[in-house]
């Protein structure tokens, strides 16, 4: 039976949380560059060293979306009460991330823009991933192998396959479109992928998850 009520924080979303920030923060000192680099601001290896958080941010945005996807299986969270609470969650996580986001701003002096652009998009990565994760996991109520194998599956198609031919459709890929500045209608493409793909799992939602009621 599905609880009334929910907890934002509590004992189930403390561990996606963490591995959340575990993974942000050491991408985040990883990208710290050597001494001798600070002063050559153009090279190409100190972009691309800098880069390493915000591809790892995105990847375990979208992982800590299939955790909530599971969490609200097993709880068998349904209708509004399942998007107020993915929005909370992923909501509460970004703001765990702000310090981090902070000192990331540094590392890109006066692109102030690209750093926001990126936060909107692995939220919606997180959201998209935590949809995928309930519907999947629908039949098992969250505890079902095939339901681990699928969701984890569905993570790997969206992430990765589109890199072999349409980087642009898979996270990972976007965001070297948004580190790089590009063209307005590429970003507009990008962002349109996530929003048309969450429009999609709320209406699959309704109803797969409302037949299934």
């Amino acid at each position: 039976m599905m609880e009334d009520r929910f907890w934002l924080v509590d004992a189930k979303i403390t561990k996606p949380l963490f591995s959340l920030l575990l993974f942000c923060g050491l991408a985040l000192v990883l990208s710290i560059p050597p001494g001798r680099q600070v002063k050559d601001l153009g090279s190409l290896a100190f972009l691309q060293r800098q880069g390493m958080y915000f591809y790892v941010y995105v990847f375990f945005s979208g992982l800590f979306g299939l955790s909530l996807g599971t969490l609200a299986a097993l709880q068998q969270e349904r209708g509004r009460a399942l998007y107020i609470h993915l929005s909370c969650s992923v909501a509460l996580a970004q703001a765990l991330l702000i310090p981090y986001f902070i000192f990331a701003r540094a590392l890109y002096p006066g692109r102030e823009g690209m750093l926001v652009l990126i936060v909107l998009y692995g939220s919606l990565v997180s959201f998209l991933m935590s949809l995928i994760s309930r519907l999947i996991e629908e039949n098992g109520q969250g505890t079902s192998p095939r339901g681990f194998l699928g969701k984890y599956a569905a993570f790997i198609t969206y992430f990765a396959v589109p890199l072999l031919g349409m980087p642009l459709l898979s996270p990972l890929g976007f965001v070297s479109y948004l580190l790089l500045g590009d063209r307005v209608w590429v970003i507009l493409l990008g962002y349109g992928v996530p929003l048309g793909l969450i429009l999609g799992g709320i209406l699959l939602c309704e109803w797969y998850l409302g037949r299934a009621q």
